[in-house]
């Protein structure tokens, strides 16, 4: 005798033989809207054509049905599904967590990060000191004394500057042959060349470069009590001794152009408190030794005063 199956949706029930099959059929757990198949092969069919299969009411009971080896539950096709969300979700969980854990590390790193490069700042900016520095000495032993500040005609009318006297000693002697010193230096035929920016004469740690009017500017003042205007001073002047006296120092606002005669001021004036300084916490100075320090911004007025005097006679001490 041939066995049954039935169908319904994409499950199948089976093997069953006639009399289970109508036995079903009568408790209501096969429905006339099933489909069914006589036979290992073939097509299914309505169950509804099926002779003598239904004598009663056709209730639903499908999910006491009796499943054989064919069936194939529904819950094993939503399976896969449910692994995907899963999948989703942990994946979704160790995203999130990466990004956090990103952003911690940056947070944590970026302050050093900050540190190094301005670290690397305050480096090239004392280097750029020391150059001007030696520049300064070299000059001082070609001509007996330090660059005047600044020239000036007798009506007051400026000409140039010390950072322009020293051009030939910071590797820029042609442009130092090219200035016409019988004009000024913001006359027509000098203007191109002082539009130039000199790395010697900028602060990395600066972004100001360039003036309103287009000239390479300078964050590095002269001493006006050293390198006066129209007149300088030689070592032999500096009674308070060389390594006591301001020869230039860094500025952190009001840039002049490098080749502005009037680029020199009181370093007391222009480093006391308040005034914008050129790093965290304060500016480098050259001295007149050569040598370059880091002057905090609390640092005593008095001091500061003393150390832009080159014969004061004061006792300054450590600083």
């Amino acid at each position: 005798m041939a066995n049954w199956y039935v169908k319904r949706g994409s499950q199948i029930a089976g093997p069953l033989t006639r009399e289970r099959l109508n036995q079903l059929a009568a408790e209501g757990k096969v429905q006339k809207t099933d489909l069914v198949r006589e036979g290992e092969e073939g097509e299914f069919h309505p169950a509804a054509d099926v002779h003598g299969l239904f004598t009663g009411s056709d209730t639903s009971a499908w999910d006491e049905f009796e499943a054989g080896p064919e069936t194939q539950p529904q819950s094993s096709q939503a399976s896969p599904n449910k692994s995907n969300t899963t999948l989703i979700i942990i994946l979704s969980v160790i995203g999130v967590g990466g990004i956090f854990m990103v952003m911690v590390l940056i947070a944590l790193l970026l302050p050093a990060v900050q540190q190094a490069r301005e670290a690397a700042r305050r480096s090239t900016s004392k280097n750029n000191l020391k150059q001007i520095g030696l520049a300064l000495h070299n000059y001082h032993d070609s001509y007996g004394v330090f660059p005047t500040g600044g020239t000036q005609t007798t009506v007051g009318a400026p000409y140039h500057g010390w950072a322009t006297s020293i051009l030939p000693f910071v590797d820029q002697a042609q442009l130092y042959n090219r200035v016409d010193f019988d004009q000024p230096w913001n006359a027509p035929d000098n203007t191109e060349l002082f539009k130039q920016e000199l790395p010697v004469y900028l602060n990395p740690n600066i972004d100001e470069k360039v003036s309103p009017e287009g000239m390479g500017l300078s964050h590095y003042v002269g001493n006006e009590l050293v390198m006066k205007t129209n007149s300088g001073i030689g070592i032999r002047d500096i009674t308070d001794g060389t390594s006591n006296t301001i020869l230039a120092f860094e500025v952190g606002e009001n840039f002049k152009p490098w080749g502005d005669p009037t680029n020199i001021a009181s370093p007391a004036d222009r480093m006391k408190s308040g005034n914008i300084k050129a790093f965290r916490g304060g500016s480098h100075v050259l001295l007149g030794d050569g040598s370059v320090r880091f002057v905090s911004e609390n640092i005593d007025p008095a001091i500061l005063k003393k150390l832009e005097t080159p014969g004061g006679g004061e006792f300054i001490g450590e600083f």
